[in-house]
C-alpha cells in the first residue's frame, strides 16, 4: 500500500482508501461463504455432486447478470454511492440467513439476496473509483489504482477463503458463515464513511439530458467494438469459475491432501489463487508499465489479453495430464497448484485487462453499464462452467479436462483475430 503515500501529482485521491478496505471486506465476506458453499450443500442438505456443482455456478451466474440491472439503476435513478448503501442491507441478511436456516428454502433466499446484493455493487464501485481519478485528474495513476484494487479484492479473498474451511471443520457451518455476515457489515461502515471524498453525482441533470442520435450512435459503436472481445472472454470465465465445482471435486477424489502441515480440506485450495494474485499483481503491474513506456513494444489490450489465453491452455493441458495421472492413484496436491499459477497469470492477464478497457472504452454516462456488460461475460461463463460440471461427474478427468484444453485453443485462436479487428476499428 505504499502506492498511496506518494506526494504531489503521484498522490492517490483521498477516497481510494476507503474504497480499497470496503472492497477488500466485501470481497472476503463474499469468497468466505463462496468456498463454503459446495461441501455445504453436499455435507448438510445432501445434495449430489453434480447438483451442488451447478447451483454453486449459476449462484455465481446471478451475481454477474445483475450488474447490468445495478448499473442501470446506478446510470439513472440513485446514483452510485445510493445504490452500493441500499443493496448492502439484503447482501447482510443473505449472510444471516445462510448462517442460521439449515433448510433447502433458506438457501435459496440466502442466494437471491447475496447475488442481488453483490451484483448492485460490483459495477459502481469500480466505476465510482475511476471516475474520481479522472475528476481529481488523476488519470495517469489508474492503472495502478485498478491493480490494487484487484489486489483489494484478492487479499479479501485469500483471507477467508484459506481460513473457514478450517473453522467450518473445528467450529461447523453457523459459526464459518458467522464470519462474512460480519464482514460485510464492516465493509459498509468503511465505504459509507469514505462518502464526502467520494465525486458528487447528480443523477437528475443526466436524467434530464435527451440523447442525441449521435449519442446513441456512439454507444451502439462501443458495444460493438467490444462484442467480440467480451463473447471470447466467457469461455474463460468458463473455465476459470471451475475452480471451485470440478477443481475443488477433482481434489478431494484424486489428490494426496495429507501434506507437512496437515490435512488441507479440498475447498481450501481455492484460497490458493487470491494469494497468488497479491504475488503476481506487483510483477505485472511493472510488466506492463514497462512496455506501456516503450513504444515501439507497446502492448495493445487484446495482445495482453492473448497472452492469457495461452496460459489457459497450458494449465488445462496441465490439468488433463494430471487427471491420467491420477487414474492409477492419488498425485501430489502440486499438481493442482502449479494449474493455480497458471489460470492466475492468465486472469492478471484477462480481468484486470478487461475491467480497464471497459472502463476506458464507454462514453461518461454508460460507464456503470459497460461495466455491467463486462461482468455480464463472467454470468455467460458461469452458466457453461454449470453444464461443464455435471459433464466432469461422468467423464474421466484426463478426457474432460482435455476437451477443455481443446476449447480453449479453439477460443485462442478467434481472439487474435478479433483482437486484429478491435485495433484496427480503435485506430
Amino acid at each position: 500500500m505504499h502506492s498511496m503515500a506518494h506526494t504531489g501529482d503521484n498522490h492517490h485521491p483521498r477516497g481510494f482508501k476507503f474504497i480499497f478496505w470496503g472492497e477488500l471486506a466485501e470481497r472476503a465476506s463474499f469468497y468466505g461463504m463462496k468456498a463454503l458453499l459446495v461441501m455445504y450443500m453436499i455435507e448438510k442438505l445432501g445434495y449430489s455432486d453434480a447438483n451442488s456443482a451447478t447451483i454453486a455456478s449459476f449462484f455465481t451466474a446471478a451475481c454477474y447478470i445483475l450488474p447490468i440491472i445495478g448499473g442501470i439503476i446506478a446510470d439513472r435513478w440513485l446514483g452510485k454511492f445510493k445504490t452500493i448503501i441500499y443493496f448492502a442491507i439484503p447482501y447482510i441478511c443473505g449472510h444471516l440467513i445462510l448462517g442460521t436456516f439449515t433448510a433447502e428454502l433458506g438457501l435459496y433466499v440466502a442466494l437471491a439476496l447475496l447475488a442481488g446484493g453483490s451484483g448492485a455493487i460490483k459495477p459502481n464501485i469500480t466505476t465510482l473509483m475511476g471516475l474520481m481519478y479522472e475528476k481529481e485528474g488523476k488519470s495517469h495513476l489508474m492503472s495502478r489504482a485498478f491493480s490494487l484494487f484487484y489486489m483489494s479484492i484478492n487479499i479479501g479473498a485469500a483471507s477467508t477463503m484459506m481460513t473457514l474451511p478450517f473453522i467450518r471443520d473445528h467450529y461447523g457451518y453457523s459459526i464459518a458463515f458467522m464470519a462474512p455476515t460480519v464482514l460485510m457489515a464492516v465493509s459498509l461502515g468503511i465505504f459509507y464513511l469514505g462518502k464526502r471524498h467520494y465525486p458528487m453525482e447528480d443523477v437528475r441533470k443526466l436524467q434530464l439530458k435527451v440523447k442525441t442520435d449521435d449519442e446513441r450512435r456512439e454507444e451502439l459503436a462501443v458495444l460493438g467494438r467490444l462484442s467480440g472481445i467480451f463473447i471470447l472472454i466467457t469461455f474463460f470465465w468458463s473455465i476459470f469459475d471451475q475452480s471451485y465445482s470440478t477443481w475443488t471435486l477433482f481434489a478431494r477424489d484424486y489428490l494426496v491432501l495429507d501434506t507437512f502441515i496437515g490435512h488441507i480440506p479440498p475447498d481450501a485450495i481455492q484460497g490458493v489463487n487470491p494469494i497468488l494474485i497479491v504475488m503476481m499483481t506487483p510483477f505485472f503491474t511493472w510488466l506492463w508499465r514497462k512496455t506501456d513506456r516503450d513504444e515501439e513494444h507497446k502492448l495493445s489490450s487484446p495482445k495482453k489479453m492473448l497472452i492469457g489465453f495461452i496460459l489457459t491452455i497450458s494449465c488445462m493441458g496441465l490439468m488433463s495430464v494430471a487427471g491420467y495421472a491420477a487414474a492409477a492413484s492419488k498425485i501430489s496436491i502440486m499438481w493442482e497448484v502449479a494449474a493455480y499459477i497458471m489460470i492466475t497469470a492468465a486472469e492478471l492477464c484477462i480481468s484486470v485487462i478487461g475491467l480497464q478497457l471497459a472502463f476506458e472504452e464507454a462514453p461518461e454516462r454508460m460507464k456503470s453499464f459497460i461495466m455491467g456488460v463486462f461482468l455480464f461475460t463472467v454470468f455467460i461463463g458461469d452458466i457453461l462452467a454449470g453444464f461443464f460440471a455435471r459433464a466432469y461427474t461422468v467423464i474421466a478427468p484426463g478426457n474432460y479436462f482435455g476437451l477443455m484444453t481443446i476449447m480453449v485453443t479453439i477460443v485462442a485462436i478467434l481472439f487474435y483475430f478479433v483482437g486484429k479487428r478491435f485495433e484496427r476499428r480503435r485506430a
